[in-house]
């Protein structure tokens, strides 16, 4: 895959973030990039708003571009929502926020790499 400057409308990746010890366990997500103008909307006031505020513009821009994790909580799915948000070390919200804001990269994912090939191989 070719990686580009330009986010097209509709446009998705998929990031995966390896796990970590003690913080998470490893997460495959899919998401649709945020665009500069709602990242700078996001940070606007940073250091003259709460907390409390910072961690709901956190949330919601999370919230709105994320469009599935495979996060699992004892075997069930978690939803993505401003609760489970507000209930995840914040370690791993913020190196959400900073994978889908491209303030950081995604970790390669091996596994998905492996499997791809098998299947390739297969065809």
């Amino acid at each position: 895959m070719t990686t580009s400057a330009y986010i097209e409308d509709g446009y998705t990746e998929t990031g995966y973030m390896q796990e970590s010890p003690g913080i998470h366990q490893a997460v495959r997500f899919e998401f649709r990039p945020v665009m500069p103008v709602k990242i700078r909307e996001v940070l606007e006031q940073w250091g003259s708003i709460s907390a409390a505020e910072k961690t709901k513009r956190i949330n919601n821009l999370i919230i709105d571009n994320l469009i599935k994790w495979d996060l699992l909580h004892k075997g069930n799915s978690l939803p993505i929502t401003a609760e489970v948000l507000s209930r995840l070390k914040q370690p791993f919200v913020d190196r959400l926020f900073n994978i889908i804001t491209y303030s950081d990269m995604s970790d390669k994912d091996l596994a998905a790499k492996q499997d791809e090939a098998v299947a390739d191989a297969k065809n």
